[in-house]
């Protein structure tokens, strides 16, 4: 159960880790500082949410989940997570294998038949390195713009053998996309069931994300949820925030509407802590599996992977820090909507961002640097 320990932005924390010995300090005043700008600049409205254990130790709202409307936001308001959903298709692998379905070390063609590089395992769409192609390129052009395009196309366009891999998998790491939207394929032919089913089923649920879903579709029209943040994309130029779907009916938004398992989960900030917690109980992601998907990727040649700077596991950027400890994180950006989940198990803190604006400067936006600036 969660507890709510503070809710006023002007607190002092001290809070002690006895696994690091120390002191570690929050100065809350200094967090609505840092925040307040990036607010002011416009380029952040939601949610920022700091936990430690089950406590919440510092929640603070920007913004409205609505601007017409004035609706101010929530815990259980809605937001489109982008590419923080790709931990839960990694782990919906994992589940898969630990129901004994699937390993990891398969190669993708064992479940997709028709998958034409037969050098490709599942751990290598997992890692980003497994040479595929990704949508901002050759395969970008050659989608049809007329309808809305999803995973069975990119799969259709993969077995024209017309897109060659870029690399020999493992040998390089590239993020990927489709190598998500390809997991997600897997997990539908291995489990029997839709994605939106099978992650319902075997992940939200069990975690008691009542607010949270897999669709099969980033289109806000489609969605139709009354409790999701409407997402606004800031025009610097006129000084004005508007609606993302108010794009016009050509625009990529909606031809690139149907892909999922690279970023269509639908979260709120409490559920999204709700899973933090699960993966620290280990009932539904087994410590094995979260050990595996925390682990960072070496290559062909037994070197660690580059991922910008970081490491790579399972759905997850991997670092070290200091103060912190191990770090896991990960972003997500779409028209509309901006996200950020950082976990530091060794301290037992949980950072969460769910933005409903898209701007360049999110991905400066982070708050465990700030932090470690207090330490």
């Amino acid at each position: 159960m969660v507890k709510y320990i503070l809710n006023f932005a002007w607190l002092l924390c001290l809070i002690g880790f006895p696994t690091y010995g120390q002191t570690f300090k929050i100065d809350t005043a200094q967090i609505n500082k840092y925040l307040d700008q990036y607010h002011d600049e416009n380029q952040f409205d939601g949610i920022a949410l700091m936990a430690y254990k089950d406590s919440i130790i510092y929640k603070k709202t920007y913004g409205y989940a609505n601007n017409a409307l004035k609706m101010p936001f929530n815990l259980t308001t809605k937001f489109q997570i982008a590419s923080l959903s790709k931990q839960f298709t990694a782990f919906g692998i994992l589940i898969l294998e630990q129901e004994n379905k699937l390993k990891t070390e398969d190669y993708v063609y064992q479940h997709l038949p028709n998958f034409p590089f037969k050098a490709i395992k599942i751990k290598h769409l997992m890692n980003h390195t497994s040479g595929l192609p990704n949508f901002v390129g050759a395969m970008w052009k050659d989608l049809d713009t007329t309808k809305v395009n999803g995973n069975k196309e990119m799969l259709l366009m993969l077995e024209s053998k017309k897109y060659p891999l870029q690399w020999h998998p493992g040998s390089k790491w590239e993020y990927s996309d489709i190598g998500y939207c390809t997991l997600a394929s897997v997990i539908e032919k291995v489990s029997g069931k839709n994605f939106k089913a099978f992650m319902n089923e075997s992940i939200f649920k069990p975690a008691g994300m009542t607010n949270t879903s897999a669709e099969l579709s980033t289109d806000y029209r489609s969605i139709n949820d009354q409790e999701l943040a409407m997402g606004y994309i800031y025009d610097s130029i006129h000084d004005t925030k508007t609606i993302a779907y108010a794009a016009p009916e050509n625009s990529f938004i909606y031809w690139l509407g149907g892909f999922y398992g690279d970023g269509s989960v639908v979260s709120t900030v409490e559920d999204l802590l709700k899973w933090d917690q699960a993966l620290s109980q280990g009932d539904i992601i087994h410590p094995e599996s979260l050990k595996k998907a925390m682990t960072p990727t070496k290559l062909n040649n037994g070197e660690i992977a580059d991922a910008w700077g970081t490491s790579y596991g399972l759905g997850w950027f991997l670092y070290n820090s200091e103060n912190f400890g191990n770090v896991q994180s990960h972003s997500g950006g779409h028209p509309g909507y901006s996200s950020r989940m950082t976990r530091c198990p060794d301290v037992d803190l949980t950072i969460i961002l769910l933005s409903n604006l898209s701007i360049p400067k999110f991905w400066n936006l982070n708050l465990l640097k700030e932090l470690e600036k207090q330490q």
